[in-house]
């Protein structure tokens, strides 16, 4: 019998292990094991804050992506409120960037100053765009675009920016 309870206490003790190694926050999935650092554009919550990222800045980058599609590099948080390029470097200790996002359509006449600033638009572009769409109603093509994105903007954008209402 007490042998019994013995090997049962063993068993249970090897569970509870695995079970809390599991739960460590060095058991996070990480997309790149050797160096230790996460996806960005596929890291959730819970992991980015397993792994030591303020929660202030997982909301931010969490909208951010949710937003654009992903992130292509850690230069482009920069255009979130409230981190700026010394964050950007910093976040690189717990980030890395597999793949290139696939961005999501921007909507540019209905797109939010937020959006837009996410995309790219510097101020003075989001005030043109708020202009001419008070003026207009609406951009309907890629040539009133061009007037408002610098080349390499358009180049990067053209193939996601959707003209509907």
């Amino acid at each position: 019998m007490k042998k019994r309870i013995k090997n049962y206490i063993y068993v249970f003790l090897l569970i509870s292990s695995i079970t809390f190694s599991m739960d460590s926050k060095y058991e996070v999935n990480y997309s790149d094991s050797s160096s230790g650092k996460l996806d960005i554009n596929l890291a959730t919550k819970s992991e980015m804050l397993k792994a030591g990222v303020a929660q202030s800045y997982v909301y931010k980058i969490l909208e951010f992506r949710d937003s654009v599609g992903g992130v292509s590099k850690f230069d482009e948080l920069d255009r979130i409120n409230g981190i700026g390029i010394n964050t950007c470097k910093k976040l690189k200790k717990y980030f890395i960037i597999n793949e290139k996002p696939k961005y999501k359509d921007l909507y540019i006449n209905k797109a939010s100053d937020k959006v837009l600033k996410y995309y790219g638009l510097n101020k003075k572009q989001i005030k043109i765009l708020r202009k001419y769409l008070k003026e207009n109603n609406l951009i309907l093509d890629n040539r009133e675009i061009k007037k408002i994105l610098t080349e390499k903007q358009y180049d990067k954008y053209k193939d996601i920016i959707n003209y509907s209402k």
